[in-house]
């Protein structure tokens, strides 16, 4: 018995070795000549090999995953959510000023839709004869990742909102009998959200992230009277997209390792690009997840129902015939997508769409790596400007970053 034990846990581990050595994706050979095409498709001002890099706001997490980029897969299969904070026990990493904290927070509000509570923020002045914002957010994540952008957004005198979607945040956290978590009934959800926060007219809607970001363009690709102009940020589109740790954890040969166990939301998100992440925030996004089981069992509901493939698929298939302005605003330091299957998904898509490499150092979350930017590519959009013109936040000194506010 004792033999057969530790050939079992032998052939465990070397199913784990395995699969985060597969994990591993090597920097595409193709990305050089790829960039020239986007750069030809976009008008781009700015070579992608000469891009200004953006300043590291508000270092925090000591830059795990150069070294070992499986942290969150580990997290997922033994159980070591907050992995970060244990191996570090009471300490609070070294804080830098964020210029942003300087402008009022959006605010947080909730309302019932169908029976669930719907979480999210909302800028407290804005215009809402300009239009309403309203930003989805990805799997693991929150409207929260939109606050900084809320801020500018407040700046600039716009009505935007944030949502959480169910699962997420400070949304309910249904199970299973009461909200399936398949993306029809996420589109339902947000369907009956817009008129229930007074939305009576076609949104901007901009959408990032795996998952629900994919359900955000896919809501918008069967609604297209709900939307006046779309659009996304570093969301995987093009049928060579991969599911990054610990998503990936949750298919295929090692997903008994991992339901059940806590998930590492807040390393999810510090993995995805170029910079540490900032320690608030990655606190506040590893909360649901922290003490209580209902997010968890939330997010393991939705890649229960997940087919990766097939929903790439399906947001594919019916994006054929969305025919309003889109915009694909990337992030070209997305540590999880390669930017070749956003170049590929768009070849066959209405002419409307156009793709856009921001000019900066971002990765997956552009959001968090550099809002100032994303504000003002997302405005010049809507408002019918050249977004490919040259960056007015482009930063001063060497490391860049944003204006002095």
């Amino acid at each position: 018995a004792g033999t057969m034990t530790t050939r079992v846990v032998g052939a465990t581990c070397a199913l784990a070795a395995l699969a985060l050595f597969a994990t591993r994706s090597a920097p595409s050979t193709e990305l050089v000549q790829s960039s020239v095409r986007l750069q030809t498709r976009t008008a781009s001002w700015q070579p992608l090999k000469q891009v200004q890099p953006c300043a590291r706001r508000n270092l925090i997490l000591p830059q795990y995953q150069p070294v070992s980029r499986s942290q969150p897969l580990r997290a997922a299969i033994f159980g070591d959510g907050g992995a970060w904070e244990r191996q570090n026990p009471g300490e609070v990493p070294e804080m830098m000023e964020n210029p942003l904290d300087k402008l009022p927070e959006p605010q947080r509000a909730s309302v019932d839709v169908a029976g669930n509570m719907w979480s999210y923020l909302r800028t407290a002045n804005g215009d809402k004869s300009k239009g309403t914002l309203v930003f989805t957010h990805g799997i693991l994540s929150a409207g929260y990742s939109f606050k900084d952008t809320l801020k500018l957004l407040e700046k600039e005198g716009y009505d935007a909102i944030a949502v959480d979607w169910l699962g997420c945040g400070e949304s309910s956290k249904p199970d299973k009998t009461s909200f399936n978590y398949s993306p029809e009934a996420y589109m339902q959800g947000l369907k009956d959200f817009l008129p229930a926060v007074g939305i009576d007219q076609p949104v901007f809607l901009v959408t990032q992230g795996y998952l629900l970001g994919q359900i955000g363009v896919l809501f918008a690709a069967q609604n297209p009277d709900a939307v006046e102009k779309l659009v996304i940020l570093n969301t995987p589109l093009g049928k060579n997209a991969k599911l990054p740790d610990p998503l990936s954890s949750y298919t295929g040969l090692l997903k008994g390792f991992a339901f059940g166990k806590k998930v590492d939301a807040g390393m999810y998100h510090a993995g995805g690009g170029p910079y540490a992440f900032n320690y608030t925030d990655y606190r506040i996004l590893q909360a649901p997840y922290k003490d209580r089981d209902e997010a968890r069992l939330s997010f393991e509901a939705v890649m229960e129902n997940l087919d990766f493939p097939s929903l790439l698929q399906k947001v594919s298939s019916a994006y054929q015939s969305f025919r309003k302005p889109a915009l694909i605003a990337w992030g070209t330091d997305d540590r999880y997508l390669d930017l070749n299957t956003v170049i590929q998904w768009t070849e066959d898509k209405p002419t409307a769409t156009k793709l856009f490499a921001l000019p900066a150092t971002i990765g997956h979350f552009p959001q968090f790596d550099f809002p100032e930017q994303v504000v003002e590519t997302i405005t010049r959009f809507v408002e019918g400007k050249d977004w490919t013109a040259a960056s007015e936040v482009q930063g001063k000194g060497p490391e860049g970053g944003g204006p002095d506010l």
